[in-house]
Parts: C-alpha cells; structure tokens; sequence
C-alpha cells in the first residue's frame, strides 16, 4: 500500500529556537524575517504552507504568537505566469490553496511570494523552485516489505540489512528518507539491541529521538534509471509496524537540508545555511516526489 505523505520535517524550529536553552553572547543585531517552511509535490494541490517569524536571542514566546495567519501567500506558475492566491487554515496552522482548477505539475518552475507585517516592518519575499520530473517510485519488489525479525540472518548466518530499490528521477540527485516507528514506546523498545543499553526511563524520555529516523541518498549519478540502498539496522529501535517514506527532493531542498545544521565555523563564527530566498525571508521553499511503503519488524 501507498500514498503520497505532504509533511516531511518541521525545519522551522531550526531558526525559531537555535540556541536552545544556553545563552548566546551577541551584538544585538536582530532583523525581523519572515520563516518558511514550504514543500509542493507535483500531483498535488498546494497545502500545508507554513509561515512564522523569526526572534531575538535569549526569549522563549509562545509558539502559537509566531505563526502569520494574515500575510499574503500565493504561487506563480511560471510557464503560465497564472497566479494562485493562498488561504490560512486556522486548524492547520498553515496555508493552502482551496481552489480545484490547479494541481502541481512535474517539471515546472513556481514561484513562492510572501508579504507580512510585524515588528512595525512591512516584509516581503520570494523564492523559486522547479519540480522534479516524472519517473520517480519505489520498486516494490525489490523492496522491505510484510514481516521481518530483528536483524534477521540469511542462509550464510550474516545479518540481512533493509533493502531499498527506487526508480530515480531523472536528474534529480538527492533522496531522503524517512523511517516512522508507528508503535513505538518504552514496552515495544529492542533493549537487547546491537548497539547501545538504553535505559527505560531514557527511552520514555527520548521517545522521539528513536521513533523518527532519517537518512539520505546523495550525489546519485543523473543519468542513471534506478539505484539500490541498503538500511542499517541502526535506523531500528523497537518491535513495531513502520513507514518508510522516500522523497525525491529538488535542489532548493538538498542545499537548505545540508547546511541548516552546520551554521557555526570552527572559529566560533556563524554563517547562514543556503537558502533560495530574495527578500525578507529564511527557511525553505522546495519540491519533492514521495513514495511510501509499510513493513513490520517482529522479535
């Protein structure tokens, strides 16, 4: 069974909370920007657009006063120069486009223009992307699926890792990966891993940190039509049903994934991640392809 997942990772908190709970001793030098945190998939209609601002170092607001529910969103479709305007979704915390004439094509350039008001400043930007092109998928049959035991072994006696085989997106070069435990808890964890003791209380308090696992394919050949990838049972930490998403993501995305987390130099400096914004704005504005499939790991 598959379907096409519209969420993929919370980036924005990224920029909202950086510096976590310690103090950073700065130069006052905050400008207000617009944060955005916002995929398209070709197939699809425009949903799940969301936009917050920035803040200063050192201050904890409320999350929900970040969110921008009345700025003004829309996309171009550049081929054609149309203009789709966006509409917040309070419920969602987010923008989409509720019109049914319009579903995102392969292979096309959009352009992404936001305007907002805080902090007694009127921002704006915008940021392009171009799909992906069509052909990218899962290959069943050459993929984890059903039930497998724990590091289970082969006829030989060695540990069979988790295959994957994809049908690539030509000229697309970078594929996350997304790894869901979707029964996980302190009652399903592998405490008898091959890895690391992990007490009870830790993984109750660290849940997360186990349930949602990631990895990634880069710098694939472009001209190639399929590639294989083997998972590590390291991406494995509890007796549980999983989902297995695979994206294929475009360049705006691979060059904001590889660098939002390495913004430090080794002198102490701060450079920002690369991010394709004109204007006013940080964060990302991307497109990706998804494909899921769903297996099972038993003890």
């Amino acid at each position: 069974m598959k379907f096409m997942k519209n969420t993929f990772l919370l980036i924005s908190a990224a920029f909202l909370f950086s510096c976590g709970e310690s103090t950073v001793e700065l130069e006052q030098t905050y400008e207000p920007k617009i944060v955005v945190n916002a995929i398209i998939y070709p197939g699809q209609k425009v949903a799940n657009i969301s936009l917050t601002r920035n803040i200063p170092l050192n201050t904890q607001p409320n999350p929900l006063t970040l969110f921008l529910n009345n700025a003004n969103v829309s996309i171009t479709d550049l081929s054609t120069g149309k203009i789709y305007t966006l509409t917040y979704n309070a419920a969602k915390l987010s923008y989409e486009y509720k019109g049914n004439d319009w579903i995102v094509d392969y292979d096309k350039s959009y352009k992404l223009s936001v305007n907002a008001a805080f902090d007694g400043k009127t921002l704006s930007a915008e940021s392009v992307t171009k799909t992906p092109r069509k052909g990218f998928s899962i290959v069943d049959s050459e993929t984890i699926s059903g039930e497998i035991y724990y590091r289970e072994k082969d006829k030989n006696n060695y540990v069979k890792e988790i295959p994957l085989k994809i049908n690539l997106s030509p000229g697309t070069k970078f594929y996350p990966i997304s790894i869901t435990a979707l029964d996980a808890s302190d009652t399903t964890f592998i405490y008898n891993n091959a890895y690391v003791e992990v007490e009870r209380e830790d993984v109750k308090k660290e849940l997360d940190r186990y349930k949602y696992m990631q990895r990634q394919i880069q710098n694939v050949n472009p001209t190639a039509t399929q590639f294989k990838f083997d998972i590590n049972w390291i991406s494995i930490w509890f007796y549980s049903r999983y989902r297995l998403v695979v994206y294929a993501a475009d360049e705006n995305f691979r060059l904001y994934n590889l660098t939002y987390r390495n913004v430090q130099e080794f002198d102490g400096n701060f450079h920002e991640p690369r991010i394709n914004f004109l204007g006013d704005a940080i964060g990302v504005f991307g497109s990706m392809i998804a494909d899921t499939v769903y297996f099972k790991v038993k003890k």
